[in-house]
């Protein structure tokens, strides 16, 4: 279990350091953007597919933060 969450947080720091290389996450897409994303990669896009995994980071980050700030992720 640990290893599968430390594997994810290294997943995410790679992604936030490599796709972002500015030192800050991409905007949320607007919900038509979204939308259309999720269109366009249910139609095999993988384009679309990467554009929603790259904005939806910030989400992925706040997720942990507040999972480890609980103590959830890692118990005291």
């Amino acid at each position: 279990m640990l290893g599968q969450i430390l594997d994810l947080l290294s997943h995410v720091l790679f992604m936030f350091l490599h796709v972002t290389g500015s030192g800050s996450f991409p905007k949320a897409l607007s919900p038509s953007q979204e939308k259309r994303c999720l269109e366009e990669m249910a139609q095999g896009s993988a384009a679309a597919r990467q554009k929603l995994i790259e904005h939806n980071l910030r989400l992925v980050a706040h997720i942990v933060k507040n999972a480890c700030s609980q103590g959830k992720v890692f118990p005291a």
